[in-house]
């Protein structure tokens, strides 16, 4: 009718359930922020008398370098400094230490650091078209090397997380789906180094498997049995020098929750040399970056990521907290897609008000599809 008002057009309920669902993941992203901001108990330190675990390597390089048998160099360290002995993931896997053991200090410094730099080159290469926009290419840069730095320092050499960190972000940057073998062979290097790489194999072979590359799949597979052969070897050399009186493990099985998370998110050189607070906010923005990759290369590094957040609010003691070393160069990258996730989940979230929220057509701006 004339001088009527022309109504609304009806909103969908998929618009509503998309309004909830931001309005949800933003109250989400605040409580995490705010949990991260409350005072909670400080990572251990890691002892400065020589008695930790670098020395504790580093000494049981210097036996295999006098030609003592691995296992038991390693064993009798462990038992004369009163370390757990049972279960057998308790002693790392030798292949680490013997690579020390055949060459200098310095050499195994210089390869680190190598490895460190083809991680960060690769990287750089998968997000090459990034070149048209310098801020964002210098962002990326900061944020890919703030989680290398820790590699660099002159006593990372004889952590087995360092090595196998760098080696799961080199295999996902190697990754294309018609050349993965490279990728397959990092990979299975680094469980073959630390098994606490093999659930990023996992996730790799279940990826193929939804992408019908069934080909690459069984590619991954193999890198596990190869690691699993590899592990029931390791345990049964453990188990042939150790004893029943050895002392066990006290229960990695902790449920330290997203404290624990923050304190293996440490290993960061942004982290390291800002405030207290900026882990607990800039952790949370990342792993909302993270969730709005869409390529091939980004859901597997949410994924990756988002699974070994999972397993640290579960399993993980308060002296474990360098097993953040295994993301360490991984999940900064999501700071990347943290301003373009917020815009996003704030014009779903003012559909509640009964504003209509315009989106791209694929929920990312240009620019971020263009880099994954």
């Amino acid at each position: 009718m004339a001088g009527e008002r022309p109504s609304r057009a009806p909103r969908r309920p998929r618009d509503a359930v998309r309004s909830v669902v931001a309005l949800c993941t933003l109250l989400l992203l605040v409580a995490l922020i705010a949990a991260g901001l409350r005072p909670g108990p400080a990572a251990p330190l890691p002892p400065t008398n020589g008695n930790g675990d670098l020395a504790l390597y580093n000494r049981v390089v210097e036996q295999l370098r006098h030609g003592e048998a691995y296992y038991s160099a390693i064993v009798d360290e462990l038992r004369a400094n009163n370390y757990p002995l049972r279960p057998f993931v308790t002693v790392r896997p030798p292949g680490l230490s013997l690579a020390m053991a055949v060459t200098t200090d310095g050499v195994i410094r210089l390869a680190l650091g190598t490895l460190a730099a083809v991680t960060f080159a690769a990287w750089a290469w998968r997000w090459r078209s990034l070149r048209g926009e310098p801020l964002r290419t210098t962002a990326f840069l900061v944020l890919l090397g703030s989680g290398m730095i820790p590699a660099l320092a002159p006593n990372a050499y004889p952590l087995h997380e360092v090595w196998a960190g760098l080696l799961i972000a080199l295999s996902l940057a190697l990754r294309r789906r018609n050349g993965w073998w490279l990728s397959v062979a990092v990979a299975t290097l680094a469980a073959l180094l630390r098994e606490l790489a093999a659930p990023y194999l996992v996730v790799m072979a279940v990826m193929a498997l939804k992408d019908g590359c069934r080909k690459e799949a069984a590619g991954w597979l193999a890198g596990l049995a190869v690691f699993a052969l590899a592990l029931g070897w390791h345990a049964y050399e453990v188990g042939a020098v150790v004893t029943a009186a050895d002392p066990g493990s006290p229960p990695w099985l902790r449920f330290g929750g997203w404290g624990f998370v923050l304190q293996t998110a440490s290993w960061n050189l942004l982290l390291e040399a800002g405030p207290n607070w900026l882990g607990a906010v800039l952790l949370p923005l990342a792993l909302l970056g993270l969730s709005t990759l869409r390529s091939a290369l980004g859901v597997r590094l949410a994924l990756t990521v988002a699974g070994y957040t999972l397993a640290f609010m579960i399993v993980g003691r308060p002296n474990n907290s360098y097993w953040g070393l295994m993301i360490a160069p991984l999940w900064p990258l999501g700071l990347l897609q943290a301003w373009p996730a917020l815009r996003r989940l704030g014009r779903d979230a003012r559909g509640l008000l009964g504003r209509r929220a315009e989106m791209p057509a694929a929920g990312l701006e240009r620019g971020d599809r263009a880099a994954w």
